[in-house]
């Protein structure tokens, strides 16, 4: 690990945008955080919490012409623990057969711990923390006087070389700073969920079942897909070929279209049935076949649900 200062930061960020274009989460209105592009003068800081938006959607977009086109490297500077684990389940989407050679091509990931939590966040009751241990090119641990750097690849290795005059020994004094304040954000998402951590076994021999969790909550479902539109692991997409162009549109297990075949047929018609295909691809099938969860506990479809629906009420209800 490295410490870099608040000021040699600045200049970090400054020299890196002669090569790359840089979003970073950028305060709006409301007090949560979109992601902004960096402009020469703009200030920033990692601490904080999650994006309203997550990081998937710079992979993955509502409407993409798959057409190859020529584009700046990009930098995802202040990404969370969330993000990275729904990109830990993206890739094991995209990059398997058939791979998508453009996937994370040229895009490079800097992480920041989450100091504080969103009312919705959830981690913790997936047995996840609120910082990255993984699929990062640089993580950066946010500290009282600048931040740790640590390297999780060979291109993070190669900018903190690059950039090595900017870069401190890191002291105890550091570890000991970054231990109290991860501990203190894991301290209030536990709270908030009141130390709850789920069963995951347990819950996967539940989440197929039809049962009066998924009946309660599901009657205030509107079918707006908004929960699957936020959650940095849904992927669900169709294709539109022209003569020119091949565009890739967004699709969602929550439209009553989803599964309609081509002779009419919909074995997905009722609502709850779609409900319920949520929570089953999520915490069954994708941790069959991919070994991961299909949930990062950010709480996105929380915050996003038009319904109200508290989706980790309805995980704690149905593994009881």
């Amino acid at each position: 690990m490295e410490f870099i200062s608040k000021q040699n930061f600045a200049d970090f960020v400054k020299g890196l945008y002669s090569e790359y274009d840089i979003f970073y989460p950028k305060k709006n209105s409301g007090g949560g955080r979109d992601w902004a592009k960096w402009q020469k003068g703009d200030e920033f800081s990692l601490e904080g919490h999650r994006t309203v938006l997550p990081v998937k959607y710079f992979f993955y977009s509502p409407q993409e012409n798959l057409v190859a086109k020529q584009r700046r490297p990009l930098i995802i500077f202040g990404a969370r623990g969330c993000d990275t684990r729904g990109l830990e389940l993206l890739k094991k989407i995209y990059l398997d057969d058939p791979k998508d050679p453009y996937f994370r091509k040229d895009i490079l990931i800097f992480t920041a711990d989450c100091t504080s939590a969103h009312s919705d966040c959830f981690c913790s009751v997936l047995g996840a923390h609120p910082w990255a241990e993984k699929d990062f090119d640089l993580n950066f641990s946010p500290l009282g006087d600048g931040c740790l750097i640590e390297a999780g690849s060979e291109k993070g290795k190669e900018i903190l070389r690059k950039n090595s005059e900017k870069l401190e020994d890191v002291s105890e004094t550091h570890k000991k700073e970054q231990a109290r304040i991860r501990a203190a954000a894991e301290k209030i998402v536990n709270g908030q969920n009141n130390g709850v951590t789920l069963d995951m076994q347990k819950l996967k021999g539940k989440i197929e079942t039809r049962n009066s969790a998924f009946e309660n909550h599901g009657k205030t479902c509107v079918s707006c897909s908004a929960c699957t539109t936020v959650c940095p692991a849904c992927f669900c997409f169709f294709l539109s070929e022209g003569k020119e162009n091949k565009i890739r549109y967004a699709d969602s297990c929550q439209l009553p279209g989803y599964a309609r075949v081509a002779g009419g047929a919909n074995p997905k018609k009722e609502l709850i049935s779609r409900f319920m295909h949520r929570f089953g691809c999520k915490f069954s099938w994708r941790p069959s076949m991919h070994n991961n969860l299909g949930c990062t506990g950010c709480g996105r479809c929380i915050s996003g649900c038009q319904g109200k629906i508290n989706f980790k009420e309805v995980l704690i209800e149905v593994s009881q």
